[in-house]
């Protein structure tokens, strides 16, 4: 690793934490003009690096996304390969095209800007540079391993969920069965994928995508987003690699157990929609009705209007009543 990068590196452990150059220079085994001349480096490859006489230096998490930074804070699955873009049509389209070049470990791709990102039925997903979390996670199957897809889409949420507010101390809510609400706005969502054998036909790997607004400029979002989607950060500095690797800790961590639902406490606990009137589009049919509860996978049961009990595995819901006022797709 080169000298830049590693002073690079060891800054991001501690973020906005002053160190003088003699320190560097001890902890890093380098002389102070060392330190000095890969300081200018670190700045020039566009990092923010503030300097203070008495004071030393300091790294400034800017909205810069940096896979030695995100590598160097994961906590869990330590050796994770990350793939950062500056730019891809979509990071899920990305994932599945390695996965399909056999794969055997889970595999990340994260990009800065999307040009076609997209959401449930295919829906664009707009994806601003400098302003968003865009990345998908490749998991290739162990042989014939079922994925139990409610579990792990409310699981993603709920690992999401906790992320934000390890960093932001914001706490989301959850609209069954794939959204991040905040301040009664979008900020986010999450879109599982599976992938097919073609000669077996069986599901052999899963993309599971994760798209997040960090900050957002009203004045260049589409209009029709403008009262439906928010941000997460109140202030400019987004701290997406902070953000990136712990969404990829809490991912990892509940991954390993998800079957279990553990999870589904909190997301109960944090839903936007239960106990509340709502309706839930399901293979193009609408239903309405009562919110009663999540079940063990995931699922939605309702009791619809003519006192029908369903469990709904997969839909959509495109109208939420709420005491403060209605929620709208």
């Amino acid at each position: 690793m080169p000298t830049w990068q590693r002073l690079l590196v060891f800054l991001s452990s501690y973020p906005e934490e002053w160190f003088s150059g003699t320190k560097l220079a001890s902890k890093l085994s380098l002389t102070r003009s060392a330190v000095w001349k890969n300081m200018k480096v670190i700045a020039d490859k566009g990092y923010t690096v503030e300097s203070h006489h008495g004071l030393g230096y300091r790294l400034i998490m800017d909205d810069q996304l940096n896979e030695s930074l995100i590598q160097n804070m994961l906590t869990v699955n330590k050796n994770l390969t990350i793939n950062v873009f500056d730019q891809v049509s979509s990071t899920n389209t990305i994932a599945k095209q390695l996965l399909t070049t056999d794969l055997k470990e889970a595999t990340v791709v994260i990009a800065n800007q999307q040009t076609a990102g997209y959401g449930r039925q295919n829906r664009s997903f707009y994806s601003p540079a400098k302003s968003g979390i865009y990345m998908s996670i490749a998991l290739p199957l162990i042989d014939k391993e079922k994925i139990a897809a409610g579990l792990l889409t409310t699981g993603t949420a709920v690992a999401v969920g906790l992320a934000i507010k390890k960093v932001f101390h914001r706490q989301v809510k959850y609209k069954w069965v794939n959204d991040i609400i905040l301040d009664n706005r979008k900020c986010g969502g999450i879109l599982t994928e599976a992938v097919t054998d073609l000669e077996s036909g069986r599901i052999a790997s899963i993309v599971v995508g994760i798209g997040l607004n960090l900050t957002l400029d009203q004045s260049k979002m589409p209009s029709e987003l403008i009262n439906k989607a928010g941000p997460i950060a109140k202030r400019s500095k987004s701290k997406r690699n902070i953000l990136i690797a712990e969404i990829l800790n809490q991912f990892f961590l509940m991954y390993k157990s998800y079957r279990t639902g553990a999870f589904l406490k909190d997301y109960r606990k944090h839903s936007l929609v239960l106990d509340k009137t709502v309706t839930v589009v399901v293979n193009h049919k609408q239903l309405v009705g009562h919110a009663e509860r999540i079940n063990s996978q995931g699922g939605l049961i309702l009791k619809t209007t003519d006192g029908q009990l369903l469990t709904i595995t997969s839909g959509e819901i495109t109208k939420l009543n709420l005491l403060e006022g209605n929620y709208h797709e």
